[in-house]
């Protein structure tokens, strides 16, 4: 088994990483709708949903470079963000 990261946890919602898949837990299902919605209607790359069992979305990790981590300098091109 992949090792399971933290990869954002506070009081509304959890997300963790195992392997190639993000697992979001969040007791707001409203929330997790509005998400998938707004995924849908991107116009650019996201995630693919790969199953839904309330209170858990699990989406596909993304392939590419990382562009930057939250609270660190970023690591991207200023192109491969206008890109994204």
């Amino acid at each position: 088994m992949d090792e399971v990261k933290v990869v954002v946890a506070h009081s509304e919602r959890a997300t963790l990483r195992v392997g190639d898949v993000f697992l979001k837990v969040d007791a707001d299902q409203a929330r997790i709708d509005v998400e998938v919605e707004a995924m849908s209607l991107a116009p650019v790359p996201t995630p693919e949903v790969l199953w839904r069992k309330p209170p858990v979305l699990a989406i596909a990790a993304l392939p590419g470079t990382t562009l930057g981590r939250l609270g660190g300098p970023s690591t991207g091109a200023s192109a491969a963000w206008a890109a994204a």
